[in-house]
């Protein structure tokens, strides 16, 4: 591994770190090489100020804006397909669609402040290829957007004056709420290692999660020897687990492991969703609330984290390893119908 690379993962600080040099030999390590595919990825952010578009802004002008920036991110990621994005405009939807074989996406900015960018599923390989190469470029997309919006609503405050005021004089009134980062991975057709046997997503999950099931009464028991109580799997829909852990630098920042069993397909699939979350709700030890430190999630140093440090330290070697510990599986980029 790279020394700064090194340096960054140890220190959960990629201020130094440049996403795109990470190389996917460097990236698939260890546990990472089991997992074949991603069922999906998303970035959703909420901005404030904005209100509802069609009293408040011109949306062909900040639509405009912004088409350039992600034409500039396109073609500094060298995925050479500019005539794929597409802009659609509404009175309450600015939607970017990237039509691409290998690097499709939708970027959404809604009249109500919500933000989304959306991947469909692929091999984790063209996914980290994606990856590195363009999502170091939404933080500027997002500060542009920002800016844009900014300007209309002065512009929609102050009128016609607006022409004679210089950018920088432009008040600040739109700022970044929330934001967080999504990855999805469904695991299926699990098989007990050496035994090669077909076994259940509810068999992986009572044997690495112990987690206690309700009888008809709704009591959870345990047997005389600690062990999970044994039930008829056929009484039950669906199995999740979820918790979250508080980052150990960004104090606004949650990550969020979640596992989902459900009894479709013959309850043959688990459904990761692993979330980097930053927001204004969060809590110190002292209980004191702290703020979302938008600094952070506007620079691409946001996303290497995500990305490296949770997404596959976390989520893929910690997470998904220790829920599939003792299996052989398959992922899956699609449905598993």
């Amino acid at each position: 591994m790279h020394p700064e690379l090194q340096n960054a993962v140890r220190d959960r600080n990629y201020s130094g770190v440049f996403l795109e040099d990470v190389t996917w030999e460097q990236f698939c390590t260890g546990f990472t090489g089991n997992v074949q595919n991603i069922r999906q990825f998303g970035f959703r952010a909420m901005l404030s100020g904005v209100g509802r578009w069609s009293r408040l802004i011109n949306s062909s002008r900040v639509a405009l804006r912004l088409h350039g920036a992600i034409e500039e991110a396109l073609d500094k990621a060298k995925f050479a397909n500019l005539p794929g994005l597409d802009t659609a405009i509404d009175d309450e939807r600015l939607l970017f669609q990237f039509r691409d074989p290998d690097h499709a996406f939708e970027l959404s900015f809604y009249g109500d402040g919500r933000v989304e960018l959306t991947r469909p599923g692929s091999t984790l390989r063209t996914f980290h290829r994606w990856y590195t190469r363009f999502m170091p470029a939404v933080p500027d997309i997002l500060r542009k957007a920002i800016g844009a919006f900014d300007v209309e609503l002065h512009r929609t405050l102050e009128g016609e004056q607006i022409e004679s005021t210089a950018a920088d004089e432009i008040p600040s009134r739109v700022k970044l709420l929330t934001a967080a980062f999504e990855f999805d991975i469904v695991c299926h057709n699990f098989r007990r290692l050496r035994l090669h046997e077909r076994a259940r997503n509810l068999d992986v999950m009572m044997e690495n999660i112990a987690i206690r099931l309700p009888d008809a009464e709704g009591r959870i028991a345990r047997s005389a020897n600690g062990a999970p109580h044994e039930g008829n799997y056929d009484e039950f829909g669906r199995m999740d687990y979820r918790v979250s852990r508080r980052h150990p630098t960004q104090v606004s920042v949650s990550q969020h492991l979640q596992v989902t069993a459900p009894a479709a397909s013959d309850w043959s699939g688990l459904f990761f969703q692993l979330m980097y979350s930053g927001e204004h709700s969060g809590a110190e030890e002292q209980g004191t609330r702290v703020t979302l430190d938008t600094h952070h999630f506007l620079q691409p140093a946001a996303g290497a984290d995500a990305y490296i440090s949770f997404f596959r330290d976390i989520g893929l070697a910690g997470f998904v390893a220790s829920v599939t510990e003792g299996y052989e599986f398959d992922t899956t980029s699609g449905s598993l119908a």
